[in-house]
């Protein structure tokens, strides 16, 4: 087993980790995503980018960037070969070690191995969880006022 660490575009903060078998594949990982985060789409809508930098040939990027907010994927390789092993896309277990120190955690540079795109609109995305959060929060209120407003009278 590997223990992968992602985060979605465009959503600052939201580093989750994964844990799939290093000869799973690119698919496999779309499906362990989706249900770890409880999308409410198919899977294969996910869009997956290895995140390093320099097309693969640099540095992962870290959950300080993630933090900050990845804005787009620009410079990432996509994993886009649903039936490729994740082995073979620079996922094993040694490709993703990393000796975390406490420096590491402090300054949040561990490591994020995947960025995901999630489908614009997508029902159960970060982003519509979290307005349907508000939504609910806000008849909550609603009906917490009235109800308690009809009782006092």
């Amino acid at each position: 087993m590997v223990k992968l660490f992602c985060a979605i575009v465009g959503v600052a903060g939201s580093a989750f980790s994964v844990r799939v078998d290093e000869s799973d594949s690119v698919d496999d990982l779309k499906k362990a995503i989706k249900e770890e985060k409880m999308y409410l789409f198919p899977a294969d809508k996910l869009q997956l980018f290895l995140a390093k930098k320099d097309e693969g040939r640099g540095a992962w990027l870290t959950e300080a960037d993630v933090n900050n907010g990845v804005k787009d994927t620009d410079g990432l390789t996509p994993l886009d070969v649903a039936g490729a092993p994740l082995n073979l896309v620079d996922l094993s277990a040694e490709d993703v070690r990393f000796r975390v120190t406490k420096e590491d955690i402090m300054a949040k540079k561990t490591p994020v191995h995947v960025l995901v795109v999630v489908p614009e609109g997508a029902v159960g995305s970060a982003s519509e969880t979290s307005k349907m959060d508000q939504v609910v929060q806000e008849v909550h209120e609603m009906y917490a006022q009235t109800v308690l407003t009809k009782r006092k009278r």
